[in-house]
């Protein structure tokens, strides 16, 4: 069980969200200090130490304890075709490219955006093989399920029907990603906080829902380098929440089917 020292409001909680924050950015705020809470405890049984001895080690920024304390906390909600009126604005603004695209699905959680993504390539006519996505997430337990390639009813609920039945096979309770789905999507560990932006050109940068969990000054540099990453006439997409995070770019506003695109034009970023 965990004792209030452990898991309160308190000094030690507050040291964490701080180390936390150094680690990859995440900024919980007193909001979902629930999720913290969680993710001590997560971690602590992954560990096999007390929730005391877990939070001593994290306030001494112990790496094994924070990447312990990342895999339990970091990865939120995300199911398949979250968003569908984005998926249709980039099937009529950039899916009908006649050359390959190459796709960078930032923080993609256990894979359910990158693989919608490939659904919606192939829904557009395009070759199996001609285009290439990169997702990437901080966590490695988030990725190695994105891998494996096989999902429930929660994940699947909001799929329509025909979709699941092109791009599925069932094995035993789950849902398993059909071959050529999964050949499009290469899995990376990679912190958005941190790490420096992966080496471009993009046609298209998706990094959906994610800024809002970060420090405003974390989520303004991050946002500068996935803007930096697209390539010139490519496509950054946002989680609508996120789009005022966008003003200080010099990006171009593309609207259709109710969704909100942002467009790299010719001329350097600007960050305002």
């Amino acid at each position: 069980m965990a004792t209030a020292e452990a898991t309160g409001r308190d000094p030690d909680l507050s040291g964490i969200e701080r180390v936390l924050a150094r680690a990859c950015g995440l900024s919980l705020g007193s909001g979902l200090a629930g999720t913290l809470r969680d993710g001590i405890l997560g971690a602590a049984s992954a560990l096999d130490v007390p929730p005391a001895e877990l939070v001593r080690r994290l306030l001494s920024e112990d790496p094994p304890a924070i990447a312990a304390l990342i895999e339990h906390t970091v990865v939120g909600e995300t199911y398949f075709y979250r968003h569908p009126e984005q998926i249709a604005a980039l099937q009529r603004h950039l899916f009908g490219s006649p050359g390959p695209l190459r796709i960078w699905s930032a923080g993609c959680a256990t894979g359910e955006e990158p693989y919608s993504l490939a659904m919606a390539l192939l829904e557009s006519g395009r070759p199996p093989g001609r285009d290439r996505i990169l997702a990437t997430d901080v966590s490695e337990r988030a990725l190695q399920r994105a891998q494996a390639g096989a999902y429930g009813p929660w994940s699947l609920r909001r799929l329509p029907p025909e979709l699941r039945a092109r791009h599925f096979a069932e094995r035993g309770a789950a849902q398993r990603i059909a071959p050529e789905v999964r050949a499009m999507v290469a899995f990376e560990r990679h912190n958005l906080a941190r790490d420096p932006a992966l080496p471009g050109p993009f046609d298209l940068v998706l990094c959906r829902n994610v800024l809002i969990y970060f420090d405003p000054t974390v989520a303004a540099e991050v946002l500068y380098r996935l803007a930096a990453a697209v390539r010139p006439g490519g496509f950054l997409v946002l989680g609508p929440v996120e789009l005022p995070l966008a003003a200080p770019l010099a990006m171009e506003w593309i609207d259709a089917f109710g969704a909100s695109l942002l467009r790299r034009p010719e001329a350097p970023i600007s960050a305002g």
